[in-house]
């Protein structure tokens, strides 16, 4: 994997991520609905969702670099959330954003 696909993978989980925690929010039958818990998940999510679109389009530097991360502190925040919401499915999609960062971080360098 490279820069590239790590980066669609942290989207692609903070989406997933937004989706089940806007789910979680809404449904009644979750038994977190309205909670400030799932709130606060709606919020990291979604500014992990805009982080990891800066950082596709920055690609490298200190900016990047610290944006990536403030997403690793939030893959971790919002993991131990839905672990502490018993929301699975989040956990799941901070699983994938997790392996994400991780092929993002270890993509080798290319020659400026």
């Amino acid at each position: 994997m490279g820069r590239a696909r790590g980066t669609f993978l942290i989207i692609l989980a903070a989406l997933i991520g937004l989706a089940v925690a806007l789910y979680d929010y809404e449904t009644v039958s979750t038994g977190i609905d309205h909670s400030e818990g799932v709130m606060l998940v709606i919020v990291s999510t979604a500014l992990m969702l805009g982080a990891a679109l800066v950082t596709g389009l920055l690609g490298r530097g200190a900016v990047a670099g610290i944006l990536m991360f403030l997403i690793l502190l939030d893959i971790l925040g919002t993991g131990t959330a839905a672990w502490f919401l018993e929301s699975w499915l989040l956990l799941i999609a901070m699983a994938i954003a997790a392996i994400g960062w991780l092929s993002r971080i270890a993509a080798p360098r290319r020659p400026a």
